[in-house]
């Protein structure tokens, strides 16, 4: 029976391999800076990334029960609109609609991962440690922007990320995007209320939800 395709970001996230390690956006490290010291951490606390099996063969078996897809879906057309369309969630509690605008497990395992700078020497880290890293980091920050934004109707003043994306195959990544947002005549202070945008053949998704609220 196929999998589905990917669990609710606001449940809890059962994930052998990624413990209780630190999984937000990085600062001034980059991703792959981020994630290598994540696998890092797994290992010190006990964990372990099986380095026995080829990576072809681990995401072979990550994609097992998942349709394959060639483009992002339910994606926005660019990132001003995938972020409004985030607020408008946010402000109505909208989960299905979170959920949606975050990699599926199918997105990652075909349009993400194989061409990740994790999924390369040195670091090689298996599918299955980077997935659970994404999906707990979403999990503890996501109620966090709901907390803050459910129920309060907000606007969008400014998006701002910077010049320069990092390209990765088809994709790039749009980092520390941060946003001013205004409530009623109120302007809020500047934050990055979300992870990395990722941009594919001018389609726009999020990698996840880690925020630094």
């Amino acid at each position: 029976m196929p999998q589905p395709s990917r669990p609710s970001v606001l449940l809890a996230v059962a994930v052998a391999t990624c413990l209780a390690a630190a999984c937000g956006e990085p600062s001034p490290r980059t991703a792959a800076d981020s994630q290598a010291a994540h696998v890092a951490e797994v290992i010190a606390a006990g964990g372990t990334v099986d380095s026995i099996l080829p990576m072809a063969e681990q995401l072979r078996r990550f994609r097992v029960g998942l349709d394959s897809v060639d483009t992002l879906r339910h994606a926005a057309p660019d990132r001003e609109s995938l972020v409004r369309r985030f607020l408008t969630a946010l402000s109505t509690s909208d989960t299905a609609t979170l959920n949606a605008l975050t990699l599926d497990r199918a997105e990652f395992a075909y349009l993400y991962y194989p061409t990740s700078a994790m999924s390369q020497p040195p670091y090689e880290a298996p599918p299955q440690l980077l997935w659970g890293q994404i999906m707990t980091s979403s999990n503890e920050s996501l109620p966090k922007a709901l907390a803050r934004l459910a129920g309060t109707s907000v606007s969008l003043a400014q998006l701002r990320c910077p010049d320069s994306a990092t390209v990765e195959g088809k994709n790039r990544l749009h980092q520390q995007c941060a946003l001013r947002l205004r409530a009623g005549s109120t302007t809020l202070p500047d934050g990055r209320w979300f992870g990395t945008i990722l941009e594919r053949e001018g389609r726009f998704k999020f990698i996840g939800y880690a925020n630094a609220l």
